[in-house]
């Protein structure tokens, strides 16, 4: 596993060399430590669900609302809406524009995907950088808790990470808030950090 802090200026390039290698890189998000990988790589992202202990499904990171509207089918209402909150610490649940493109891992049982745009300083610097699709998780054991220290995380996932963005040890979170915002009203699915 590499390390690399996420205030370094080539962090952002060793995230995305990772991932376009088909490697697994940890990264703080607004919320909690995220676990991703190339989301059209399927061999990557079935490695990553392997990594979890989980089938899925798991969320798609992109880096601002633009890309959203790019990857997921979106009113312009609900998109003028979602202006206000994104980046944030919400999950947006949308039908994919194209969903063959997506690795199976990441398509929901209602055939939506949910999309993630952080607030955080790292993340923000990457996606400036270069674009692509990260299918992304908690860093965790499927039905063990977050893990929120860089040192916890090294410990526990050396041999199957790649890759550590070190944000330093992130405070508690509950998570994204899970948001369906193609039902009226929109329904709240899994209430996180985020206020609607």
């Amino acid at each position: 596993m590499k390390r690399v802090a996420a205030t370094d200026p080539v962090a952002p390039v060793m995230f995305w060399q990772t991932i376009r290698a088909g490697g697994l890189v940890a990264y703080p998000t607004d919320t909690l430590y995220g676990l991703g990988a190339d989301a059209e790589n399927h061999i990557a992202a079935e490695y990553l669900a392997e990594v979890k202990g989980r089938e899925g499904p798991f969320s798609v990171m992109v880096g601002h609302l633009e890309r959203l509207e790019e990857y997921g089918l979106v009113s312009t209402e609900i998109a003028d809406k979602l202006a206000g909150m994104l980046p944030g610490p919400y999950t947006i649940l949308l039908p994919p524009r194209c969903p063959e493109k997506l690795s199976s891992p990441i398509m929901g049982l209602k055939g939506k995907v949910g999309f993630r745009v952080p607030r955080h300083p790292f993340i923000q610097a990457a996606f400036r950088k270069a674009r692509g699709l990260v299918i992304t998780t908690s860093v965790n054991r499927a039905g063990q808790p977050p893990l929120q220290d860089p040192e916890a995380i090294q410990d526990q996932f050396k041999e199957q990470i790649d890759l550590l963005v070190d944000g330093g040890v992130l405070p508690p979170s509950r998570g994204s808030t899970v948001v369906d915002p193609t039902t009226i009203p929109w329904q709240v699915i899994r209430q996180g950090d985020g206020k609607l």
